[in-house]
């Protein structure tokens, strides 16, 4: 079963950010060895070229090779009409957070991670920072 991995994880790779560039890389180092299966939703794909060709001084091209590359260590769950329409009316407050796990649910994953839990609070699906899940599921393995 899939895990889904919120935006700001992958962000945290690409841009070394400091101190959750460690886990989250972990994370793919585990997908790369097929201790989990790792998933984005297609709208996280489209956020993370739209912000990788923004704010670095990439390409179209060299941006779409991160994307590339990226999607060697992640499946992608599509997002739909009942996705959206669910979403309205979810708990989760922020509406992209809500549309996110909406598509999560509807492809049955097993969490969704993100390092911002409290804007998942109210979400059906159980909620992990990388550094937990690591913790709770591989690691303890």
């Amino acid at each position: 079963m899939a895990v889904l991995v919120d935006t700001n994880v992958v962000l945290d790779v690409l841009a070394r950010r400091e101190p959750w560039h460690q886990d989250a890389s972990d994370l793919l180092f585990l997908s790369a060895q097929g201790k989990c299966h790792l998933a984005l939703s297609g709208s996280t794909v489209t956020d993370l070229y739209y912000l990788v060709n923004k704010h670095t001084s990439n390409t179209s091209a060299e941006s779409k090779e991160v994307i590339l590359r990226l999607l060697e260590f992640f499946s992608v769950i599509d997002v739909g009409f009942d996705d959206c329409s669910l979403a309205l009316t979810s708990q989760v407050a922020d509406y992209e957070d809500a549309v996110l796990v909406e598509a999560g649910r509807r492809a049955k994953v097993e969490c969704l991670i993100t390092r911002n839990a409290v804007d998942f609070e109210k979400s059906p699906i159980p909620v992990y920072s990388p550094e937990e899940y690591l913790q709770k599921f591989v690691l303890s393995h």
